[in-house]
């Protein structure tokens, strides 16, 4: 796909996985759904969905590595972007950065 064939505008997904610490114990893994509840008040969030990796059967391409997922829905690019920069989405990551080793971001304008 070329450059101009890239849509601009849509809503956003937003999609984060969060690979935790091994030495964190299961209360503490546990504890870390309070990071995406602090993130749900932010106003520019259409939606919010989280949880652990399922443990479905292992596929060449199912990567179930990661402990956690996060999946917020944007009304544009606009929203996505306030989002990166709202201090209650700092503030959690601030909060909450230690207990990860790893994470990986994709967004996607959707269809």
């Amino acid at each position: 796909m070329s450059e101009n064939q890239i849509p601009k505008d849509g809503q956003i997904q937003h999609f984060v996985m969060f690979w935790l610490k091994p030495q964190l114990t299961k209360a503490e893994v546990a504890n870390f759904k309070k990071f995406f509840e602090h993130l749900k008040p932010i106003k520019y969030i259409k939606t919010l969905h989280y949880g652990l990796a399922a443990n479905t059967p292992i596929r060449p391409v199912t990567d179930n590595s990661f402990t956690y997922s996060l999946t917020i829905t944007f009304d544009n690019i606009a929203d996505h972007n306030a989002y990166q920069e709202d201090k209650t989405h700092l503030d959690a990551v601030e909060k909450f950065s230690a207990n990860w080793y790893r994470v990986v971001v994709h967004d996607t304008i959707l269809s």
